[in-house]
């Protein structure tokens, strides 16, 4: 728990004219050190009292606390508010915490672009060792009166504004994207009457141009686009072979000093993500009763180490069917952990959060189930799957290109080899996307299948897992000694 501290240098700290104040630094929402001077000695300790009480409520009721939103909101009718305080207001009422609020990585990115591009605060570099100063557009956004927000014309300068600082289009669409949210919300919301509807809307002028020096990123540079080929597709969609070589070197890890049940583990998880095609949160989520007559049911997933519901519309609920080379590795999984003395009920999770000890995963908070961490879960992909592909990409011929995969791999990976013999309208809706998702993110990975013809998931994957081991033995037979081999 944060708590106020009395600033050094006297405590009261006073001046050469005589004058006494009594100084506390502490902690802002945003993890900042400040400070606050106070004339009296009960101030100070009664607005040190009221930090902590706000601080353990949470990061959105401490923000509240600080940036004092509650008088802001009190005379609301009195003087009109500013973009600034309708953005601070709209980030405080849509907290992950909040019934209906943002979900955390969403409310997370949206804080983020909103205190660089509208709220004008300070940015730092990718090292985080130089501070960046405002920009002056965010900072006139601020101070702009709410009631702009009615007409088109404030979003419009703001584009122009950030397209003539060099803003990266990517932070130009989320920026005008969180303007229209906080615009949309202050339209539905008694506590900003000036505003009453979404003028970000009425700026609906085509923005991206398709002139081949605006792809280019100007001076008529020719810019190849987000299709992927060659070395670049290999590693952003792992091929069944890839995957297959992948859970073979996190199985060979428990022979380096890794527990065997943990090995396991991450084989089973990069499995279930290629095998269902699903996102890396989703996996996490999966529960022993979600398995039925050979298809899963996706229900719930892991984000931010809380269950809640999935990224996108029609993401979760979703039923989607298995291979069965996935079914059979279940099977065996789920025999190894009830031979373990680990519970494999209906309510359990698939990936158990506490294999490693009682000490690890979070126990649900209806139920028995123990799932992953947000910590476990992050740190799964960089210590558990990025070293088993660069072991892979540096020692099996023709996956070097590999070496850039990330877990979300497995997910393009599943949908690709899925789209080589489904109808895509059934695998759009089995993995929780859209036909134009596939075409713009997935159908290109195809190419190099194309003189091969359709071939279904379950029976390439069979013949990867066989090919994989044909090559680990031949391996092992290259790398032993002459004695040995004779």
């Amino acid at each position: 728990m944060a708590r106020p501290w009395r600033k050094t240098g006297g405590w009261p700290y006073v001046r050469q004219d005589g004058k006494k104040s009594w100084r506390v630094g502490y902690r802002d929402h945003e993890g900042r050190t400040r400070s606050k001077a106070f004339p009296y000695s009960e101030a100070a300790r009664a607005w040190m009292r009221d930090y902590i009480d706000a601080e353990r409520r949470g990061k959105e009721t401490l923000m509240r606390f600080l940036l004092d939103l509650d008088a802001k909101e009190r005379n609301a009718q009195e003087a009109g508010l500013l973009i600034g305080e309708v953005v601070q207001l709209y980030l405080a009422h849509n907290g992950p915490s909040q019934e209906e609020g943002l979900a955390p990585a969403t409310y997370k990115s949206y804080r983020l672009i909103a205190k660089r591009q509208l709220l004008g605060h300070p940015g730092w570099t990718r090292d985080h060792r130089r501070e960046l100063s405002p920009h002056p557009h965010a900072q006139r956004l601020a101070l702009t009166p709410a009631s702009a927000l009615n007409q088109p014309q404030v979003a419009r300068a703001l584009w122009d504004e950030m397209l003539r600082a060099k803003v990266a289009r990517s932070a130009r669409h989320r920026a005008r994207l969180v303007l229209s949210a906080v615009a949309a919300w202050a339209a539905t919301t008694s506590l900003v009457p000036e505003v009453h509807t979404n003028g970000v809307l009425l700026a609906n002028e085509q923005r991206l141009s398709r002139r081949r020096s605006a792809r280019g990123g100007g001076a008529g540079v020719t810019w190849r686009g987000r299709r992927r080929h060659g070395a670049e597709a290999a590693s952003w969609a792992l091929s069944t072979l890839a995957v297959e070589h992948v859970r073979a070197e996190q199985l060979r890890a428990q022979g380096n000093g890794r527990p065997a049940l943990l090995a396991e583990r991450d084989a089973m998880t990069t499995g279930l993500q290629f095998g269902l095609s699903c996102r890396n949160q989703e996996v996490w989520g999966l529960r022993w009763g979600g398995v039925a007559g050979g298809r899963m049911h996706i229900e719930e997933v892991i984000s931010w180490g809380r269950l809640g519901e999935g990224k996108t519309y029609g993401s979760t609920p979703r039923t989607t069917r298995m291979p069965a080379l996935l079914v059979e590795d279940l099977e065996r999984w789920r025999e190894l952990l009830a031979a373990q003395g680990v519970a494999v009920r209906d309510c359990d999770f698939i990936i158990p959060g506490d294999l490693a000890g009682a000490r690890y995963g979070l126990r649900e908070a209806e139920g028995d189930g123990c799932h992953l961490t947000r910590s476990q879960a992050t740190a799964w992909g960089p210590k558990r799957f990025r070293p088993a592909v660069r072991s892979v990409a540096a020692s099996v011929p023709g996956l070097a290109d590999i070496a850039a995969a990330t877990p979300y791999s497995l997910r393009r990976g599943g949908i690709t080899a899925r789209l080589r013999s489904e109808d895509s309208q059934v695998v759009a809706r089995e993995c929780g996307t859209s036909l134009e998702m596939l075409d713009k993110h997935y159908s290109f990975a195809l190419e190099e299948y194309k003189d091969k013809g359709p071939q279904p998931l379950d029976e390439a994957w069979r013949e990867a897992r066989l090919r994989a081991s044909t090559q680990a033995r031949a391996h092992a037979l290259t790398e032993a000694p002459a004695g040995a081999r004779a």
